[in-house]
């Protein structure tokens, strides 16, 4: 085996065919670093028959002037079950680092140790003790088992629903009743889906302002999805869900004349009998749901005439490679949350997995505060609604390169936070 340099095609491949990749670690992010003037190195491992085994996207940042620090970020992508696979690359990525005068070297894979429910029971063991030992062994120190959201280090805890061999019709059902009824709703009340161009992504943006504003919680800049869909290509789908007014309203039309015709044979039989409390329920339930239906109407046609025939509600950023759907934004108009674009978001989504034979739908990070007061309590409860697990991932590791160097940064970072 030998440790090198990947071209982007070699690196491509690779990390589009093996399973627990992540979009971090794909040419789409590569393009992306290198037009952000980051350096930016792709490495892996080869066989004697020149077959790449290991691949991992790299970044270097200057510290402390003359040194560099290395992250590989949710890599490197590799077989796991392969031990003597582990050692040999992280053990070349020291050399390799130290080459290039790296002052340390940080790396979080993409691996699972345990899987959870959303109340933070454990329900599978991946038995991953031996990485831990082999980091430590090769020098890596475990920065420990962090929850909670940090601007600096990637989230531990990522919700995630299995959709192998299943088909919509299971997940409907595999849903609690909130997100089964919220899902039918956006079938049948105009709700219609599209996918923005570059070019109107300041509608996927809006919602991200008005949303980030109502939950408070800082949202990226608007360079960081626009970077990512122009580099990402096909990777990155953004959803639109809004309402076709003219759809909407042509079935609330036919929705009305139905309960019409309902309640005028619920009359006819009342008429012939009068105490029939059967038929008297029938059309008071009848005449309810018609009173129901012509808000509706009276509604659709008012937002019809301000907003014209189309009304974008809802809208997503998702990325995608052939191991998964992530789920990495959301947002809505909050005047216009009862419609549950969200919902019309997801399903769509999740249909596109289903039809990309995609086997997992990322619904992406949560804090791993399971309580009822965690900070993102609402979104824990929003995804365990859809049967998804919580996968836990194994965190950060850091090897000091150059430890004398990386002592006195150590004992200088700690100083400026000591006085900041």
């Amino acid at each position: 085996m030998k440790f090198t340099n990947l071209t982007t095609a070699e690196f491509g491949q690779f990390t589009d065919a093996m399973p627990y990749s992540h979009f971090t670690q794909m040419t789409g992010n590569y393009e992306l670093k290198v037009a952000e003037g980051v350096e930016t190195h792709l490495v892996g491992i080869k066989d004697s028959n020149n077959q790449v085994l290991a691949a991992c996207l790299l970044t270097a940042m200057p510290v402390m002037r003359v040194f560099k620090y290395f992250y590989a970020n949710r890599g490197p992508v590799l077989d796991y079950d392969n031990q003597e696979l582990v050692h040999f690359f992280f053990n070349e990525l020291s050399k390799y680092a130290k080459k290039h005068h790296a002052l340390y070297v940080k790396v979080d894979p993409y691996l699972p140790i345990y899987k959870r429910n959303h109340d933070g029971e454990i329900l599978e063991d991946y038995n991953m003790a031996w990485i831990f030992k082999k980091f430590e062994s090769l020098g890596y120190q475990h920065e420990g088992f962090t929850t909670g959201f940090n601007p600096v280090t990637q989230i531990r805890y990522h919700s995630v629903l299995d959709l192998t061999d299943k088909t919509a019709k299971d997940v409907l059902n595999g849903m609690d009743n909130l997100r089964k009824r919220n899902t039918k709703k956006v079938q049948k009340n105009g709700v219609k889906i599209r996918f923005l161009a570059e070019d109107e992504l300041p509608i996927f943006r809006a919602f991200m302002e008005e949303t980030s504003a109502t939950k408070d919680f800082e949202d990226r800049t608007d360079d960081f999805y626009y970077h990512r869909m122009r580099h990402y290509k096909n990777r990155v789908l953004v959803p639109l869900a809004y309402i076709d007014f003219e759809a909407y309203i042509k079935e609330l039309e036919v929705e009305e004349a139905q309960y019409r015709k309902e309640i005028a044979k619920a009359e006819k039989d009342l008429a012939k009998r009068p105490d029939n409390q059967k038929a008297i329920n029938k059309k008071q339930n009848l005449e309810k749901q018609l009173e129901a239906n012509q808000a509706k109407m009276t509604e659709a046609r008012i937002l019809q005439e301000k907003h014209g025939n189309e009304l974008p509600i809802s809208a997503g950023f998702f990325i995608i490679n052939p191991f998964e759907v992530v789920y990495y934004a959301g947002g809505t108009a909050n005047e216009f949350r009862h419609f549950a674009g969200s919902y019309a978001v997801q399903w769509e989504m999740i249909n596109y997995a289903i039809d990309h034979k995609i086997t997992r739908y990322n619904f992406y990070g949560i804090s791993g505060d399971f309580s009822e007061t965690a900070e993102d309590a609402g979104v824990i409860k929003f995804k365990k609604g859809y049967n998804a697990d919580v996968i836990e991932y194994i965190g950060d590791f850091i090897k000091p390169i150059n430890k004398p160097a990386y002592a006195a940064y150590n004992k200088l970072k700690r100083l400026k936070e000591k006085l900041s």
